[in-house]
């Protein structure tokens, strides 16, 4: 074997003997440290999936919060400069160019920001543009990236934002989120939850569930696709849809921001809500700097609606009252001395005297006039072991069991801790603080037949799929009194409004009732009120015979020196407006009720064929008003119209003809002709029938579009005429 070929050999096995040592070195000793590196190439790492955030609705399904996600951008800048090597069309500067110009283009990033940070040294790095960028800007931007075929961007979840189409509206309850990030880019785990409000009290059916998905990525970042990989999708929140009438929550904060700048009031509140139910259909609180404020600002603060406490002054007059009527005491009509009432206790004295000077009052009146002599007096023979049970009963000095955030207990001290003059003065509202909350639940029990409700905010929750999971029924706490009672007190509270402290209350087509309330401030930490600081109140309800809304309005330090502080100057004429735009939104029928309540219909007698003087006598005997028509007196009763045993409003009137049929027929043709209904608005429409004597059956809302009796036909009392409104 010559020499070359043995040097060939040597050098071979060599070589042969370092490679297997490299190799043994790379596999078996990791000398280069490339175990760890493969072991992140093979082991997937794990995005965070994060939900969406539940919605928020109204009653109706009108939506009041959403959410937008909204997401990072990033650019690798590496994988730009090295796609321009192999593409030379376009300069990597020229690149950085257009991405700063599809950016701005496409969301609120400032071009020259993004310019500045696309060349920042070094060049071979990823570097941030913005956090800042929507669901469908994030769309836009992807398809201009991939229309113009530039490669590098990176996109990750930034964070979600709640959205509220409606601005301020409903502030003071709906509330706020915060969030947090914890890590960095897609591995983060972003957290959201309520800060106050609905979003607080309900952030665990809103925020939904965390997710994830198992991601491989090569040497060059790209995602590998992988079967084995395995992913659990986010669950998104629930949505919650509250007993918030939208359309009332306008129309509440709109007179209260009103009314808060006429009055120059420190606070204005009000609550709407249905007493058979104890569904809230409005809640506003507004402070004085409420215009000031931005929306998130609102959204921050307390709902002052559920927390704000006050002395309820003349407005537990009525509670009072009802303890009264309910143990026979006194009667409606019963006089009772009103002039000033001089109190000894301890040798201690008092004098409670009225705003006016009465000599006696009725029981009613006293209630009318709201004379504080004159239910101290009532109280007395009450005593005080029944005032404090019920007033218990009623809700004071406990939540309502609402669950909405922040709400307050009130003040009420425990019997006791009564004083000398305490049963006196709690019997018109001192010595005792409430919020608006309490107050419009009390008041929902005097209106719905002594049922005290627990009060709601929220009517359900619905998952992704729409389906109801969760269902808030009306709840029965407790319930007080007797109906006999009740509605002798209505009558009282209805004088309020008729020809009491409240006149400026009264509508022409509606019945209200309500008591008023003017009291003095409690001075903070002390004994004694404030000069010239006061609370004006007045919670009522409507329509008295079948109350389907009750309402607090409150102003805190109405203006002084305008007696603006008299609740009759102030929250009187703000509960006459709301109950104004109440009624007359489309979708409420309160007026057409109150129209169809106060008609009774009877079977007309038939007395066709009688003189005309035994006719009369069976018509005054059934107390039926009637009109003679033709000339023979003397002579029978030809025809009658409505027709012998038809349906007919008593309140209206039978037409008895002595002549022939033909004219009568003439007369009901011209007299009680269908009236023509279309183009007219639905209150409109009902009182062309009412005046024709027709009965309307109502599909839709709005303006009159057809009717089902064609106009100028001859009508009947008690007819039924179907007509579409839209």
């Amino acid at each position: 074997m010559n020499t070359r070929i043995k040097f060939f050999l040597v050098f071979n096995i060599i070589l042969i003997i370092i490679w297997i040592g490299y190799l043994f070195s790379i596999q078996i000793l990791d000398a280069h440290h490339l175990k760890s590196n493969v072991q992140i190439r093979q082991n997937p790492s794990k995005e965070i999936l994060i939900p969406d955030r539940g919605n928020i609705y109204d009653r109706d399904g009108k939506l009041l919060v959403s959410s937008i996600k909204y997401y990072q951008l990033d650019v690798d800048r590496r994988a730009i400069i090295n796609d321009r090597k192999k593409e030379s069309q376009l300069t990597s500067k020229e690149v950085f160019d257009k991405i700063a110009e599809i950016i701005s283009n496409n969301s609120k990033a400032d071009r020259n920001f993004l310019l500045k940070r696309l060349n920042k040294e070094p060049l071979f790095s990823s570097v941030y543009l913005t956090n800042n960028i929507s669901e469908n800007q994030l769309h836009l931007i992807k398809q201009e990236f991939a229309k113009q075929k530039i490669k590098g961007l990176v996109v990750s979840f930034s964070n979600i934002k709640r959205s509220y189409p409606h601005n301020k509206l409903g502030a003071n309850f709906l509330g706020i989120i915060d969030d947090k990030n914890q890590g960095n880019s897609g591995n983060a785990i972003y957290t959201a939850f309520g800060g106050n409000g609905i979003e607080a009290t309900y952030n665990e059916h809103l925020s939904g569930e965390i997710g994830w998905k198992e991601m491989i990525y090569d040497a060059n970042n790209r995602m590998i696709p992988l079967l084995f990989l395995k992913e659990k999708a986010a669950r998104p929140g629930k949505s919650i849809y509250l007993t918030i009438d939208k359309n009332i929550q306008e129309i509440l904060e709109e007179n209260l921001i009103i009314g808060l700048k006429e009055y120059k009031a420190k606070n204005a509140i009000g609550i709407v809500m249905e007493p058979n139910t104890g569904e809230i259909l409005a809640m506003v609180g507004l402070t004085e700097d409420h215009e000031k404020k931005s929306a998130k600002e609102l959204r921050s603060v307390t709902n002052i609606a559920a927390s704000f406490m006050f002395e309820p002054g003349s407005t537990l007059k009525p509670i009072t009252a009802l303890l009264a009527l309910e143990k026979d005491i006194y009667k409606p009509t019963d006089k009772i001395d009103c002039t000033d009432y001089h109190l000894e206790y301890e040798s201690e004295e008092r004098v409670i005297k009225d705003d006016h000077k009465y000599k006696t009052l009725s029981f009613k009146d006293i209630i009318a006039y709201s004379s504080n002599v004159g239910i101290s007096r009532i109280v007395e023979e009450i005593g005080s072991k029944v005032l404090y049970e019920r007033m218990i009963a009623m809700g004071f000095g406990h939540k309502t069991g609402s669950n909405i955030s922040g709400e307050a207990s009130g003040i009420f001290r425990k019997l006791k801790d009564w004083q000398g003059f305490s049963l006196h003065s709690i019997s018109f509202g001192q010595e005792i603080s409430v919020t608006a909350l309490q107050l419009a639940n009390a008041y929902c029990s005097l209106a719905n037949g002594g049922k005290i409700m627990q009060p709601h905010l929220v009517k359900e929750i619905k998952d992704e799929n729409n389906k109801t999971i969760t269902s808030f029924k009306p709840k029965v706490m407790r319930t007080i009194s007797d109906k006999r009672s009740l509605d002798t007190l209505k009558v009282f509270l209805k004088s309020v409004v008729d020809y009491g402290t409240a006149t400026g209350t009264k509508l022409e087509h509606i019945t209200i009732a309500g008591k008023t309330g003017t009291s003095e401030k409690a001075i903070s930490g002390k004994i004694g009120y404030e000069k010239e600081k006061y609370t004006s109140i007045f919670a009522g309800f409507f329509p008295v015979k079948k109350p389907q809304y009750i309402m607090v309005i409150i102003y805190d330090e109405a203006d002084y020196k305008s007696y603006s502080y008299y609740a009759s100057l102030s929250a009187v004429p703000t509960f006459k407006n709301v109950v104004k735009k109440i009624v007359n939104l489309p979708e409420t029928d309160i007026i057409a009720n109150v129209k169809e309540d106060n008609k009774k219909f009877i079977f007309a007698p038939d007395v066709t064929g009688l003189q005309l003087e035994k006719a009369i006598k069976i018509l005054q005997k059934k107390k039926i008003n009637f009109l003679v028509v033709g000339e023979n007196h003397e002579g029978k009763i030809m025809d009658q119209y409505p027709k012998p045993n038809t349906s007919f409003d008593k309140n209206e009137k039978i037409i008895l003809n002595l002549d022939n049929k033909q004219v009568a027929e003439q007369l009901n043709v011209d007299d009680y002709a269908m009236p023509n209904l279309i183009g007219l608005t639905l209150r409109k429409a009902i009182a062309a029938s009412n005046r024709s004597s027709v009965k309307l059956v109502i599909r839709g809302n709005g303006i009159i579009s057809a009717q089902s009796i064609e106009p100028g036909s001859k009508i009947k009392f008690g007819d039924i005429c179907t007509i579409t409104a839209k």
